[in-house]
């Protein structure tokens, strides 16, 4: 691939195609999880969260190429575990991103009776 392009165009590339997959698994699990939809459901193909998982993604695609700017930049060297603590601590606050579809889904609901969630009570 590096004959090619950059490994930053690469990069890019394969973060884009990861959010568009998961845009598609998204929108095909909400949509056509249940047979009959009424109009006001989250499942109806209006209402399908779309986009989130793409900027999921591009925004891995900004922490990895942050990470690999300031690795090959800095004289000193990181150490080792300190590298992906940092990558999953600046992810971590965007997880909503990719998550938040499949939440509001229902795609969890039918695993609930065997692994335990901590849900909002309104």
């Amino acid at each position: 691939m590096r004959q090619y392009t950059t490994a930053a165009n690469a990069s890019l590339a394969v973060f884009l195609a990861s959010g568009i997959i998961h845009e598609w698994l998204n929108y095909s699990v909400q949509v056509y999880h249940h047979v009959d939809v009424p109009k006001e459901s989250i499942n109806n193909p209006d209402n399908v969260i779309l986009g989130s998982n793409l900027a999921f993604f591009a925004w891995q695609f900004v922490i990895i190429s942050i990470e690999q700017y300031l690795g090959g930049m800095s004289p000193v060297k990181a150490p080792q575990p300190l590298v992906p603590f940092t990558i999953i601590m600046t992810s971590l606050p965007f997880a909503f991103w990719f998550a938040e579809p499949y939440f509001q889904g229902r795609f969890f609901w039918d695993y609930e009776g065997l692994m335990p969630t901590i849900i909002k009570m309104v």
